[in-house]
């Protein structure tokens, strides 16, 4: 992979035709994370469009990247969902040390700036455990899904970790290799990571994130449940394969 930088990391965004005065506050996310970090590390930003976005959101990109180098933006036509997305980034991430979050920038800097810390000393996957203030501002189905992930994971798939699907995790070489395994299109890709770094033995730290208090959240339909049940009915699988597959090596 190009440019093996160890003071460096790229950052993935999926979105999917934002809403309001998004560029500005899209910069101003941007430019207060940088403000914060040591000017020594390199960074870069990699926006997916999860699916062909419409003129103005490609002329808003053009602008942004014309000022902002270490911003890249890039799209495919069709819709495929967040783990398809977020592949696709880390797929074209230059640096050894990927960091994946939501495009809005949901959680506070303070936690991205823990995470990246700890990439740079040396932890496999970074993983974020949202905290009881972020489980009071969501929707209520969506805090019963996530419980109900949660739950799941820990019952049937053994995971060490309890919250896998928080929206930001972070990665050296060796979890970029795992994440790019993954085949979910959407949301329980999170999961499926963390099962395959499990199964790894990949060395995994909990870190807690912290919502901004400004932060509102989209609400999941039924289409998004069934889709999710199924995806849990593969990882169901994906376990059972894996584990053979660990027994075997032994």
């Amino acid at each position: 992979m190009p440019g093996q930088q160890r003071n460096a990391i790229t950052i993935v965004l999926p979105m999917y035709h934002p809403k309001g005065e998004w560029p500005k506050q899209f910069i101003e996310n941007v430019r207060d994370l940088n403000a914060s970090l040591s000017p020594a590390l390199q960074l870069e930003y990699i926006v997916v469009h999860d699916g062909t976005p419409d003129q103005s959101a490609i002329d808003s990109f053009k602008d942004i990247c014309q000022h902002h180098k270490e911003i890249k933006f890039t799209w495919y036509k069709k819709n495929q969902g967040k783990g398809y997305a977020l592949r696709y980034g880390v797929a074209l991430s230059s640096f050894p040390n990927v960091l994946t979050m939501d495009f809005d920038f949901p959680y506070c800097k303070e936690s991205i700036i823990e995470m990246i810390g700890l990439l740079h000393q040396g932890h496999d996957v970074i993983v974020g455990k949202r905290s009881s203030d972020y489980f009071q501002q969501i929707p209520t189905k969506r805090k019963i899904i996530s419980k109900t992930c949660s739950w799941l994971a820990s019952s049937f798939l053994g995971l060490p970790l309890k919250d896998t699907q928080s929206g930001i995790k972070g990665f050296n070489e060796k979890g970029r290799a795992v994440f790019l395994q993954t085949t979910i299109k959407r949301f329980l890709v999170d999961t499926e990571f963390i099962l395959r770094a499990s199964k790894k033995n990949l060395n995994m730290k909990t870190i807690q994130i912290q919502p901004k208090p400004d932060l509102s959240f989209s609400n999941f339909g039924f289409r998004v449940i069934k889709t999710e049940t199924g995806n849990f009915l593969k990882l169901l699988y994906l376990n059972q394969s894996l584990a053979k597959t660990v027994n075997h090596s032994l």
